[in-house]
């Protein structure tokens, strides 16, 4: 290493210029590349040898293939914001439900779709619910902030889990098992915390026939239920890239979505340019620069991790302190998943060994992710949390402090189910 400054020193130097960079910046794809460049020049490596890495990265078909199930992922959500079926189905959920269940259920719906600031379209939804007027801002802002993220440690749609299985090559079956349990610890985390003790009355169900609310999610249902299908029943498409099952069920999604709500010519065409689908894309392509200086072998044929690892083992620092200090802090900082995801989960994984068993890899996922879910929940850059406390007027500190305590329940659900992992596998 340049200066024989301490890999874990030079990891942390390009943290951190990545989170200084973002701070003043305020570009996460300028400020990852710019880290990127920076863990590369103090790993001691040529300018034409960062060149060569950075382009082998992001220049073969698995990545064009992961960069394309990005865009993908974005425009069909564009696509749903843009013809309403989310509010649709809103409206025929309160032909069934009322009360907490209502608030909970629009909020959890409506965050099925990863929408950048998608919290700034659940927000008026879960405001025209509370029908009665008995909730303050403060309760429909942590309602609307904490349900709409239930969802996101193993939901296929989220970028944060798409990069997590391109990073860990975990199957989408693994992540799911690994992580559905902090979803259920998230709901009684909200109960507890936000909704015990809350009376709200209920409304009765509006009379005639109630809306079919399934039809609503039916783009949701084609992409998971697509996926499965032809990955079980077309193994030559996941051996070509293990993105193609998820490619090709966005797009049945987004041709069933136009055959039944279609969109005019002019409205794709600003939709397939929105400029948070590419920026999207582009965040993804620097996360893959970031990986590879990471992974790739320096000069000498020795590689960053293996050094950092022997470091680790004389200083006494237990690795799985850093599954959940980094992503935690990476959270808080980029208020992102796909941030803290993309700074800090290669790092985290290449500590586990160039040949890591599945229980390892398990119990990494379990605590990173959740502990990254923590951090970016807690960031005053979140920009769900920024536009929430926003629409209802409420202050952005006092709610981001009170969602520290429902945040505690997911350390230790994550502690928990990292422990019964080990103990099972």
């Amino acid at each position: 290493m340049l200066w024989n400054i301490p890999v874990i020193a030079v990891i942390f130097i390009s943290l951190g210029a990545i989170l200084i960079a973002d701070r003043f910046i305020k570009n996460l794809a300028v400020s990852i590349l710019a880290g990127s460049f920076l863990l590369s020049m103090l790993s001691n490596r040529t300018l034409l040898e960062t060149f060569k890495i950075a382009v082998q990265r992001v220049w073969n078909f698995d990545s064009c293939m992961l960069f394309l199930l990005i865009f993908l992922m974005i425009t069909m959500s564009n696509q749903i914001k843009e013809n309403n079926i989310m509010g649709f189905m809103t409206e025929g959920l309160k032909g069934r439900f009322s009360g907490k269940t209502l608030l909970v259920s629009v909020a959890a719906l409506i965050g099925l779709i990863p929408m950048p600031g998608g919290a700034l379209f659940s927000a008026p939804l879960v405001d025209a619910c509370d029908t009665a007027h008995k909730l303050d801002s403060d309760t429909k802002t942590r309602i609307n902030y904490w349900f709409r993220h239930m969802w996101e440690y193993w939901f296929p749609l989220y970028a944060g889990v798409i990069m997590a299985l391109q990073i860990t090559g975990l199957e989408f079956y693994q992540m799911f098992l690994a992580n559905v349990f902090m979803t259920f610890v998230h709901i009684f985390a909200g109960y507890v915390c936000i909704l015990k003790g809350l009376e709200i009355p209920g409304t009765p169900p509006e009379s005639g026939a109630k809306k079919p609310v399934w039809r609503y999610l039916l783009p949701i249902i084609i992409i998971i239920g697509g996926s499965f299908l032809l990955s079980g029943l077309c193994p030559a498409l996941k051996k070509a890239s293990k993105y193609l099952p998820l490619i090709l069920s966005i797009l049945a999604a987004i041709i069933t979505s136009q055959i039944w709500k279609p969109l005019s010519t002019g409205t794709w065409k600003r939709l397939l340019l929105a400029k948070n689908s590419w920026r999207m894309v582009l965040i993804v392509v620097v996360i893959t620069i970031y990986s590879g200086f990471i992974g790739s072998p320096l000069a000498d044929g020795s590689h960053i991790m293996d050094i950092m690892r022997q470091e680790l083992s004389q200083s006494g620092i237990p690795p799985l302190l850093l599954f959940a200090i980094l992503p935690l802090l990476s959270g808080i900082a980029t208020g992102i998943a796909l941030g803290f995801v993309g700074t800090s989960f290669p790092i985290i994984f290449s500590l586990l060994g160039p040949d890591p068993s599945l229980k390892s890899i398990l119990i990494m996922v379990i605590i990173g992710y959740a502990f990254g879910q923590i951090g970016q929940l807690l960031s005053p850059v979140h920009v769900c949390n920024v536009v929430t406390n926003r629409f209802f007027g409420t202050n952005l500190f006092k709610n981001t402090f009170f969602i520290a305590k429902p945040c505690l329940f997911i350390a230790a659900g994550a502690v928990l189910s990292a422990t019964v992992v080990w103990w099972i596998m």
